[in-house]
């Protein structure tokens, strides 16, 4: 299993405070990373940010995917593993941060920030991924 890249994104609506979600997005990174963010509209007109960034070198990827071990509990790390199959789609394995805890320092799973991990194997197999993964979350 390799893992191509690392993208993570959250919304940052009108009643947040736009510096502060992206201080929140770049702190679940061991690194100083790129954080890009567009601009939609809500269903009734409200301003959202989208912040977005993403990691595609296997030395980031890797300080990444060992600090997300390092910091999350064991008992979610344990969670993970047993989603494996629910949280696996299509070469993505996806992965809800709690955003306030991530501005604070902290990785928790919650909601507010999606991390997807888009992983390959050669040749590509589905179940060799998902053993994979089980294995990385288990260190």
């Amino acid at each position: 299993m390799r893992v191509l890249s690392v993208k993570a994104s959250c919304f940052a609506h009108a009643t947040e405070e736009v510096e502060r979600v992206k201080q929140a997005l770049a702190n679940i990174f061991p690194f100083e990373v790129e954080v890009k963010h567009s601009e939609a509209r809500g269903q009734f007109g409200n301003p959202i940010i989208i912040l977005e960034a993403e990691v595609t070198r296997q030395r980031e990827i890797r300080a990444f995917l060992n600090m997300l071990m390092e910091a999350l509990p064991e008992e979610e790390l344990k969670r993970l593993r047993e989603e494996v199959e629910q949280r696996f789609e299509q070469g993505r394995f996806y992965i809800r941060l709690d955003k306030m805890k991530a501005y604070l320092g902290r990785l928790h799973l919650g909601q507010g920030l999606q991390v997807v991990l888009v992983v390959t194997s050669y040749p590509y197999n589905e179940d060799e991924i998902k053993a994979e993964l089980k294995k990385l979350l288990g260190r």
